[in-house]
């Protein structure tokens, strides 16, 4: 899943899980949200020969709301540009695996639990699964291109 900017309301970090795939177990990052706002959403899946592609129209904001929202995310690249409401200089880039978490992020955050409200521009997640909420996303639009 791609968007220009990302928001994440109440997201609390859960730590480092072993989560059961397709594919076989994979560790990945633990994100719980009360709801997100992806802009210029774009998102692919492999299926069979194909990727399978859903975007939404051009400038529109997708939304990600309902019940507590549970992503369990490989990788999650983005560059901070607001917290708790607050704009940032687009000077942080993250880079977050289950092999490359801060210590600030595993050691501190995650252990107490603290809900945030974060802005990542330029966002790139990778999940490998997700639990709860409603996705609404304007303008979609479906497609498949080969491997």
């Amino acid at each position: 899943m791609k968007g220009s900017r990302l928001r994440l309301r109440d997201v609390v970090f859960g730590g480092v899980v072993t989560v059961d795939t397709a594919a076989g177990p994979k560790r990945v990052l633990k994100f719980s949200a009360a709801g997100a706002t992806i802009r210029d959403l774009r998102m692919s899946v492999p299926v069979g020969p194909q990727i399978q592609h859903i975007d939404g129209a051009p400038g529109s904001t997708s939304t990600l709301r309902g019940d507590r929202i549970t992503m369990y995310v490989e990788s999650l690249t983005g560059t901070v540009s607001g917290a708790e409401g607050i704009p940032l200089p687009a000077v942080l880039r993250l880079h977050l695996t289950p092999d490359t978490v801060p210590e600030w992020l595993y050691g501190t955050v995650g252990k107490l639990g603290l809900k945030l409200q974060l802005d990542l521009d330029e966002a790139d997640i990778d999940q490998a699964g997700q639990t709860g909420g409603e996705l609404t996303i304007p303008g979609i639009h479906g497609y498949g291109t080969p491997r």
